[in-house]
């Protein structure tokens, strides 16, 4: 349901409903409701809520739903930011990025406003992720839906889908209880997972590996790759690698071969 469905739903709500002391407050929150909706609306015809942000970290993840998911108190837990929660709908209302350290990689983490404020531009957004994050309730009524969007937008990255508020009983999905914390260490392990990240440590010539700082590249990538990461100027002459993609510590190779994690890597430049 769009924007301005929610206000002509409201209006007929209010429309409907009888004005006395009994139900002051409940016309009090509709009023508050329209208002906030009729405010969105007129800045989306100024063009004023435009959403943009600046990909950084190793890898980037977008938190999507509709409005009262619960994205923005998971991205707080995930990324340990102050995204600001509130009681009434619609609170985030441009993107905001974070950064979730885990596994030495620093995963950038989006939380976006809800769907219902534009959905085509967030989900065509989600196009620049490497993981896409649903966010439902329990209900996951809004599910099928997202998909279908998502599908429409041909966005192509890989999808994870979390139900968050499971501290209501409920079975099947990924659960997580963004108030209470359960369930959120598990959806870092599984977000770390599902983006499928080479850690590498780099050894100069004649010295240690820095054990503390990992290059992180793409499951599948070369050693040219982590060169262009690196942007090393001049041609590599050779590399030797120590570690899972090695047949023997300190293995002579190329340009072209495959990295695993864990490798320690030298680059030796001509």
């Amino acid at each position: 349901m769009g924007v301005e469905d929610k206000i002509k739903t409201i209006e007929d709500e209010m429309a409907r409903t009888q004005y006395h002391k009994g139900t002051e407050h409940h016309f009090g929150k509709l009023r508050a409701k329209l208002a906030h909706l009729k405010k969105m609306v007129g800045q989306h015809r100024k063009g004023g809520a435009r959403f943009s942000v600046r990909k950084s970290g190793d890898a980037t993840v977008i938190l999507i739903g509709d409005t009262s998911a619960g994205k923005s108190s998971i991205f707080n837990r995930l990324t340990r930011a102050n995204s600001k929660v509130g009681d009434h709908p619609f609170t985030t209302q441009k993107i905001l990025p974070g950064i979730m350290n885990y596994g030495g990689a620093q995963i950038q983490i989006l939380d976006t406003p809800a769907l219902e404020l534009g959905e085509a531009e967030i989900l065509s957004f989600a196009s620049i992720a490497d993981l896409v994050v649903i966010v439902c309730d329990y209900s996951k009524k809004s599910l099928e839906r997202i998909m279908k969007g998502l599908e429409k937008a041909k966005v192509k990255g890989e999808l994870l889908v979390v139900i968050n508020k499971c501290d209501v009983e409920w079975g099947g999905g990924f659960c997580v209880s963004a108030i209470s914390g359960e369930g959120i260490d598990g959806l870092r392990e599984e977000i770390y997972r599902r983006l499928r990240l080479v850690r590498v440590y780099m050894k100069p010539r004649g010295g240690e590996a820095d054990g503390d700082r990992p290059l992180v590249v793409k499951e599948g990538s070369f050693v040219r790759d982590v060169c262009e990461k690196l942007r090393l100027k001049g041609d590599m002459e050779y590399a030797l690698v120590w570690g899972n993609s090695a047949k023997f510590p300190g293995q002579k190779v190329g340009e072209e071969h495959v990295l695993k994690d864990g490798d320690v890597l030298t680059i030796v430049m001509g």
